[in-house]
């Protein structure tokens, strides 16, 4: 079991409190991953990744004074590999693309071994950097985002909820029978996603927001302005 928050800025006058808004739903998550937790802020793809409860290094990366424009992050309780900042998401490859995972993959090591074989590098042996290797693999390719993430659901067999977000884009897709739990929140200031509705409440206008729980295997894609 793991948290993922995820938010898109609209409105540039909510820019400034992103940080203050992203450590407001990470808390909201915490006890789904209170091993280790991480972040990426945008525009800058500034990556902060530690060991301990997330709103212990909320506070230690001083997340509520940043700025920025979308940021991903992930609250981890470890299943598949071992607990440090190296296994922590988000995985952050290619062009700054990052991706957050909640679930498994059970195909990942023949994956692996393919990706590999075409120059590939991997940092872990987490399951999860397979799939963002695999998606920035395939976007180097020539495929944009949305494609991949096809493939992706092509190829993986597992269960999972995925964020990903890129310098332009923001998406998220989920397995064929939508194991991990997921709900989109979309206002015309911004639009979010969280494991759990209490990490959105957070967020200022939730209460006119459309709320949506996202379909299986469904990418849903947002691109920055």
């Amino acid at each position: 079991m793991c948290g993922i928050t995820a938010l898109q800025l609209r409105d540039a006058d909510l820019r400034p409190r992103l940080g203050e808004l992203m450590a407001a739903m990470m808390a909201q998550v915490a006890e789904r991953g209170p091993d280790s937790a991480g972040i990426t802020i945008y525009p800058d793809v500034r990556v902060l990744k530690g060991v301990g409860h997330p709103a212990a290094l909320a506070a230690e990366w001083r997340l509520r004074e940043m700025a920025g424009t979308q940021a991903v992050a992930h609250t981890r309780m470890a299943t598949e590999s071992a607990i440090t900042a190296a296994h922590c998401h988000p995985f952050v490859v290619g062009d700054g693309l990052s991706l957050v995972h909640n679930g498994s993959f059970a195909n990942h090591a023949t994956i692996r071994r393919e990706l590999l074989a075409r120059g590939v590098p991997f940092d872990s042996d987490n399951d999860s950097e397979v799939a963002a290797r695999f998606l920035a693999y395939r976007m180097a390719e020539g495929d944009g985002l949305e494609k991949a993430l096809r493939l992706l659901c092509e190829r993986f067999d597992g269960f999972y909820t995925l964020a990903v977000q890129t310098p332009d884009a923001f998406a998220v897709v989920r397995d064929v029978i939508a194991c991990k739990p997921a709900i989109i929140a979309e206002t015309a200031g911004w639009v979010a996603m969280a494991s759990e509705y209490r990490a959105l409440a957070v967020l200022p206008g939730i209460a006119a927001a459309r709320v949506y729980e996202p379909e299986p295997e469904e990418v849903y894609l947002w691109t920055s302005t």
